[in-house]
């Protein structure tokens, strides 16, 4: 076309790393997308064992962390308002709307719990909490989903792989609970965390697969991942303290017939580094795919 001149900018014609969400302030974010994760499986995890300390530790989680962390990383009050009263505008949006009913929800039901136990209004407000739980769980899951531009995020697999990184991470504190409360069965703690690790490692591997497969960037991503700068968190703080180390002990526990509390407080903090470095790495390896092909040389 006469007279039309593009000017082709770098960004245009390589894989862009996403830098919002994980660089410098982005690292709050960060903290935020784990805690909310492990904070909705704790709470699903205590329900089921009916541990109003489980409950309680992970209220704190919830409110305090994820809460906290999502508030630090807006800065200005006034944007957080705002955000709110759009719910149709993002699951961002919606993400806080569930937060918020969570805390107030599980604060309700916390009250009902220790004052009026086994009463219908404990038990509605307990599945009230429980719901606001899942969707503060899965809903980060969704919020990366709906980057069309990041194709190593745009897969249905990623809500899932998420909420099952925080019911696991729910499971590993509930041994830790269990050997102060009695309600808890450590036996059952420690077989929900056995089964999960293996789920999670699992769909991690087709997770990975199907993104390396799909197309050209998200194989990028994944390249990135398991052999570029993200390689020794991915290798250590995922594959071998996230989930090797967790699952030897787990094994071991079942063989034998009691396990130093020690190498079980070791475990479970192995799998909370694991759960992290997931986060990071899917943050970090996440890339916009070029908008332009590259001229070929001459």
């Amino acid at each position: 076309m006469s007279g039309f001149n593009m000017e082709i900018h770098e960004w245009m014609l390589n894989y862009t790393r996403q830098t919002e969400w994980i660089d410098r302030r982005g690292l709050i974010l960060w903290i935020a997308f784990y805690t909310g994760g492990l904070g909705g499986g704790l709470y699903l995890v205590s329900v089921f064992f009916n541990s109003i300390w489980g409950m309680f530790i992970s209220w704190l989680i919830i409110a305090v962390l994820k809460g906290g962390a999502h508030l630090l990383y807006l800065g200005k009050p006034q944007r957080f308002w705002r955000i709110i009263t759009r719910p149709q505008s993002s699951w961002l949006a919606r993400g806080f709307i569930f937060v918020m009913l969570f805390v107030i929800f599980g604060a309700i039901q916390l009250m009902l719990s220790y004052w009026l136990p086994d009463t219908a209004g404990e038990m509605v407000f307990k599945v009230l909490t429980g719901i606001t739980a899942l969707v503060v769980a899965v809903y980060t899951g969704f919020v990366l989903n709906t980057v069309k531009a990041v194709p190593f995020w745009n897969s249905s697999l990623l809500p899932l792989l998420f909420v099952l990184c925080g019911i696991l991470g729910g499971f590993g504190i509930s041994v830790l609970i269990a050997l102060n409360d009695g309600n808890i069965d450590l036996a059952t703690a420690e077989a929900g965390s056995r089964w999960l690790l293996l789920a999670n490692a699992l769909l991690i591997a087709i997770y990975l697969w199907r993104a390396a497969k799909r197309e050209a960037t998200g194989k990028q991503s994944v390249m990135e991942q398991i052999r570029g700068s993200s390689a020794p968190i991915f290798w250590i703080g995922i594959v071998v303290m996230g989930i090797i180390i967790p699952l030897v002990i787990a094994f071991t526990s079942y063989a034998v017939a009691e396990m130093p509390p020690a190498v079980l407080v070791f475990g479970v903090a192995c799998e909370v580094i694991g759960g992290l470095a997931l986060r990071y790495c899917v943050l970090k390896a996440g890339a916009y795919s070029p908008l332009v092909a590259r001229p070929e040389q001459q």
